[in-house]
């Protein structure tokens, strides 16, 4: 999707290493750097700060195009990032522009850069230190000028060691790496994102103006926020659909967050970053739950990933989801 990032965008904080990283993005995108890493938890904002980099940097008046290179499906990755001739393969019936040509001039953002097929990684090293690729079923070489912005929920060092991930190209990629803090370590933003939410949703909605209860900003707080920003976003949204009066209560909550998430994830970057806290008392069917709904949190409801970590397959993934569903 390409889009025209005149306008600069919104990023609300209270946090000081917020701050510090605005700062930094800002810093960086004015030199014309031309590829950094973003990395950090889904749903922190981390596109947020890839729109941010480009408003600031020398070619915020030409285009940026984004893709998640997690959604497109394999036999279409190499057409979607570099193109096509017509006649290239079966159901090619006209040339298409892939994402590098579409931002020819701007910038470009991939999205989850480690779900690239491994198979893509070395054309798109080609491009990142020459600047020229070919279309798929092309004879010549095309040139572009991009600033290339990448993201990650992943720890891509981790996956070079794994052979899931190429080493040049992630120290290609890596020459600036920008990380964004998890909301759990940002507390001092709830409230502001909560107001924030909640009067773009009363707006949206035209419904009448409302404030939190004590009871519920209390939730709010003490939640564990898995999924950031994006979680949080969400749950204010359900409250102001579902709240009337003028007080927002408890009981519009999602119940995770009423509960107060007896298991969360903790440190993105402690030595403990893969292990999860059960609360005494759980129920061997509730932990199984919450494992898997917590599986699904950190992958962004992906769930042929879920599973693999899971070590299901994804129709007993699938088989779990339909019997917990029955069972509510």
């Amino acid at each position: 999707m390409a889009r025209n990032a005149t306008e600069k965008p919104v990023c609300l904080t209270r946090n000081k290493d917020m701050k510090d990283l605005v700062t930094k993005v800002r810093q960086v995108a004015q030199t014309g750097c031309p590829a950094v890493l973003i990395t950090g938890e889904n749903g922190t904002g981390k596109e947020v700060m890839a729109r941010l980099f480009h408003y600031y940097g020398p070619r915020r008046d030409k285009p940026m195009v984004t893709i998640n290179c997690g959604a497109i499906p394999a036999d279409l990755a190499e057409s979607t990032f570099f193109g096509h001739e017509k006649g290239a393969f079966t159901g090619a019936h006209e040339q298409r522009t892939g994402c590098f040509e579409q931002a020819d001039g701007g910038t470009l953002f991939l999205d989850e850069i480690g779900e690239m097929p491994k198979s893509i990684q070395a054309k798109l090293l080609r491009v990142v230190e020459l600047g020229t690729f070919r279309r798929l079923g092309g004879k010549e070489d095309i040139q572009v000028d991009i600033s290339l912005i990448s993201a990650t929920n992943k720890i891509l060092s981790e996956q070079v060691k794994s052979g899931d991930f190429r080493e040049d190209l992630f120290y290609r990629l890596n020459v600036i790496e920008l990380h964004v803090p998890p909301l759990r370590e940002r507390k001092e933003d709830i409230r502001l994102l909560t107001r924030y939410y909640k009067d773009h949703f009363l707006n949206l909605y035209g419904k009448e103006p409302r404030k939190f209860s004590d009871d519920c900003i209390e939730s709010l707080m003490k939640h564990s926020w898995p999924g950031n920003v994006r979680e949080l976003k969400n749950a204010v949204e359900r409250c102001v659909i579902l709240s009337e009066g003028d007080i927002i209560d408890r009981e519009n909550l999602p119940m995770q967050i009423c509960k107060n998430g007896s298991i969360h994830p903790v440190n993105y970057h402690s030595l403990a970053d893969k292990i999860i806290q059960i609360k005494f008392g759980s129920s061997l069917k509730q932990v199984e739950q919450e494992v898997i709904n917590q599986t699904l949190d950190s992958v962004d409801n992906n769930k042929t990933e879920a599973a693999k970590i899971l070590g299901f397959t994804r129709k007993t993934l699938r088989n779990h989801l339909d019997k917990h569903n029955n069972e509510a």
